[in-house]
């Protein structure tokens, strides 16, 4: 029994750490930018600023932003799973990521 347990616990620790790499899309009206590597970036929309993006590698974040409330720089940092919506600014940023595998189920 012991031994199945490891093993059952030993393929969920492969198949967690098989993630090939994720990436950051951030979509608006006319636009989709796809942030992979981390940085700190300016978002544009036909030369008009709307917001400064910080991608760790892990997680996301509004910096800053023109829209009034400033909810999307509220929500704060997100990782995979997570969504940013900034309404003001027709913006989603939002997690892609890249497995070997569509669904896990036992």
């Amino acid at each position: 029994m012991l031994i199945i347990l490891i093993f059952v616990v030993l393929i969920f620790s492969i198949l967690a750490s098989e993630k090939k790499g994720s990436k950051v899309v951030v979509q608006g009206r006319d636009f989709r930018k796809i942030l992979s590597k981390p940085g700190t970036y300016d978002i544009t929309e036909n030369g008009r600023f709307l917001m400064k993006v910080e991608f760790d590698g892990n997680r996301v974040r509004v910096v800053e932003s023109t829209c009034p409330l400033k909810l999307c720089v509220k929500t704060g940092w997100v990782g995979p799973g997570g969504t940013i919506i900034c309404v003001p600014n027709e913006v989603i940023i939002f997690f892609e990521e890249k497995t070997d595998y569509d669904t896990v189920t036992w």
